[in-house]
């Protein structure tokens, strides 16, 4: 029983290998259930949830403290699981250019997120976080080489920096283990020569996080398939946040060297993406800019160094990573003109909803789930006397909150125009998508509803965490 908290990560690589090796050798059953594909990925993430929440709640170590299994684990494997879920249920299948490996990257992805949540060293964490970036990656060149290659280079650089960093941190401390490095560093002044690489660290997992989402803000990046974009802006920048996390709970004792970093980088994300999203015009690009504003909430809550912030930055971690995922692959083809969204509302209800609903949980406004993520860590800042980072913030989420709000009155307000007219093809309708975007809604509604239990998991996954 002791490795059945295993099971859901055996069970999402089992699933993205059979389906590459189904279409790589054309399998029969394969091509019998290739238009059932992204249902049959949808019951084995359920069973994976179902696996999780039965048998992750035990706190348990593996293979040496390699891998750690805590609250913390528990409460990212389950958000990135449910991400993936609404995601590859709301989707429009017919706009992807190829089932196999656009249902495929977004499982190793998660499972690059289920390594990194319960990574006990720096090693496992990196891999964690490598193996969700080159998954992105690979979504993302299917269509778009080009960018492709420009975020391979990018997640290179920020690789190659915070492993420089790491191989200082782990020369001081003497120890890759993340609970020894912190008990190391609680003796340790905070030097030059010791801020220098863990700024390096920790800037680069920042950037790391932000520049996934901000690549829809580009018009190449709309020409991208909408599952590529919703991996990157939600479950990929997941990945780096995580590791952001777990990283600064690492180093908190010497948390004076990098908190004004993190701070500065926060306002820039939350001023700037919220004000960018007011002048684009694309939806799938004003997805992005708003996640980036909220994705600056979340490492504001990390710049506190304390561990209500710390719970603060997980609870909304949660609502980001679900709402990020779906709403450009809820978006499908019709988010790159705002022009293509006219009267949804009233064409595809359920898919309007869905859009409608994450948009505004990303932004903030009440009373969806980001909400409530967003008045935690804003309490968090103000008890922490962060007061110019709330004001910062409080800024940008009302700017995102307008240019959300521009997209819904042309979802429901605006009347329905001719095919020619809207620049894209409506979105096929089925079942499974229709149950998919309503489960997208009642998922953000019931993280709303139980926003207390859920905030107290996430103070107890920073608890496991080392903070106090």
């Amino acid at each position: 029983m002791k490795y059945a908290a295993l099971v859901p990560e055996a069970l999402v690589v089992a699933a993205a290998v059979a389906l590459l090796l189904g279409a790589r050798w054309r399998l029969p059953a394969y091509r019998r259930y290739r238009t059932r594909l992204p249902a049959v990925v949808a019951v084995v993430l359920l069973i994976a949830l179902g696996v999780e929440l039965w048998a992750g709640a035990a706190v348990a170590t593996y293979f040496s403290g390699g891998l750690v299994l805590d609250r913390f684990a528990l409460f990212v494997k389950a958000a990135a699981l449910l991400a993936a879920l609404v995601a590859i249920g709301a989707a429009d299948w017919a706009a992807e250019d190829s089932p196999s490996i656009s249902l495929a990257m977004p499982l190793l992805a998660v499972f690059g997120v289920m390594v990194a949540a319960s990574a006990g060293d720096v090693v496992v964490l990196w891999a964690g976080l490598e193996l969700a970036g080159v998954a992105g990656v690979a979504t993302l060149a299917l269509r778009r080489p080009d960018l492709g290659l420009r975020l391979l280079l990018l997640g290179t650089t920020a690789s190659a920096l915070m492993l420089l960093g790491l191989a200082y941190v782990y020369a001081t401390a003497g120890t890759a283990d993340l609970g020894g490095i912190r008990q190391a560093l609680a003796s340790s002044a905070p030097t030059l020569p010791l801020a220098i690489p863990v700024l390096l660290v920790v800037g680069a997992l920042a950037l790391r996080a932000s520049f996934t989402p901000l690549q829809l803000a580009g018009p190449a990046g709309w020409q991208a398939s909408p599952v590529s974009n919703g991996l990157l802006a939600g479950i990929v920048a997941a990945a780096a946040l995580v590791a952001a996390i777990k990283i600064t709970a690492a180093v908190g004792p010497v948390s004076g060297v990098f908190a004004s970093y993190l701070e500065v980088i926060s306002a820039l994300l939350m001023l700037g993406g919220g004000a960018a999203a007011l002048g684009v015009r694309s939806p799938r690009a004003r997805a992005g800019l708003i996640a980036a504003c909220q994705l600056g909430w979340i490492l504001a809550g990390l710049a506190t160094h304390y561990r209500v912030g710390t719970a603060s930055a997980v609870f909304l971690l949660g609502a980001f990573v679900i709402a990020a995922t779906a709403a450009p692959a809820v978006m499908g083809t019709l988010g790159t003109a705002e022009v293509a969204l006219t009267g949804l509302g009233s064409l595809r209800p359920h898919r309007a909803a869905a859009i409608a609903i994450a948009l505004l949980s990303l932004a903030g406004a009440p009373p969806f789930a980001g909400f409530f993520g967003e008045f935690a860590v804003g309490a968090a800042l103000a008890q922490s006397r962060h007061l110019e980072l709330l004001a910062v913030g409080l800024v940008g989420s009302t700017l995102s909150l307008i240019a959300a709000i521009g997209t819904v009155r042309v979802l429901y307000l605006q009347n329905p125009i001719e095919e020619t007219r809207r620049g894209a093809p409506l979105p096929v309708w089925t079942r499974f998508s229709a149950a998919g975007a309503v489960v997208l809604c009642a998922l953000i509604a019931a993280y709303s509803l139980f926003a207390s239990p859920i905030l107290s998991l996430a103070d107890q996954g920073a608890e496991g965490l080392g903070l106090r």
